[in-house]
């Protein structure tokens, strides 16, 4: 299997609960919900001067 496959099979494994969850409301719902997902950003620790 080539490695833009494995990578692909990889996404689709860990997106199967939020795909099964919202195929009733159709795909764009889906594309909706990962890219909220992917939008959690890491705590930083800002300092004020």
């Amino acid at each position: 299997m080539s490695a833009a496959k494995s990578e692909a099979e990889r996404i689709r494994a860990q997106y199967a609960s939020l795909t099964s969850h919202y195929r009733a409301i159709g795909p764009a719902a889906v594309l909706a919900a990962v890219l909220a997902a992917k939008k959690k950003k890491p705590a930083s620790a800002k300092k004020t001067a």
